[in-house]
């Protein structure tokens, strides 16, 4: 899945199949998956396992499968390989011995809401577990995506569009007494939509940081 089709695209911009394939913008939609985890997500490698609360156990007792992540607390698990859902494959669980052997655990399933990991099978007890994932302030699962970060990624994917179409092209162009003119600020505009979105997904989780955002609205 993904945060948005080629039809959210032309519901919500001037686009359409004249301008670009249905295959081209579901590419583009890829690469601005990308670009809009890396601008809202935070991915954390290693993190070391261990007791948050007393709900949030972390035992690592040859019973216990089910263990959570540091960052819970008003967040929720992310897209950490960009392909725009929340999957098994968003985390990876290492288990080291007290002898430094180091293997990949299978993870069964993973709760985004409650930050929460099920492996397949409990670790035994006297080894040390790590977790590389990512979370965002917004929730990113399939069916139940924040619209903001939908309409963030149809801003964002409409932008590349018009990169595509007109970079490197005239600004206008005649045939005989007819001149066609494109609007080069097309870009810039739906980059400024973007960054909107973005500055309102870090600002809920009070992480305000757009330095990188060239337009202001």
């Amino acid at each position: 899945m993904a945060y948005a089709t080629y039809s959210d695209v032309f519901l919500h911009t001037n686009l359409t199949t004249n301008d670009i394939s249905n295959a081209d913008v579901t590419s583009i939609i890829t690469n601005a998956t990308v670009k809009l985890n890396s601008d809202i997500n935070t991915k954390v490698t290693r993190e070391f396992v261990s007791p948050i609360d007393n709900t949030r156990e972390n035992k690592i007792d040859g019973s216990n499968t089910e263990f959570y992540v540091q960052n819970w607390s008003g967040k929720y698990l992310a897209d950490m390989n960009n392909d725009g859902e929340i999957t098994i494959a968003d985390v990876i669980v290492r288990q080291v011995t007290t002898t430094g052997t180091e293997s990949t655990l299978t993870v069964s399933s993973v709760d985004d809401d409650d930050c929460k990991i099920t492996l397949s099978s409990a670790p035994s007890s006297g080894v040390y577990l790590y977790v590389d994932y990512a979370y965002s302030h917004v929730r990113q699962l399939d069916g139940s995506v924040d619209n903001r970060i939908k309409m963030a990624c149809v801003w964002l994917t409409a932008a590349y569009c018009y990169a595509k179409l007109n970079i490197g092209r005239a600004p206008s162009v005649g045939f005989g007494s007819t001149r066609l003119t494109r609007d080069m600020d097309s870009y810039k505009k739906y980059m400024e939509l973007y960054w909107g979105e973005i500055r309102g997904i870090l600002d809920q989780g009070g992480i305000i940081n757009c330095a990188e955002s060239p337009h202001t609205i």
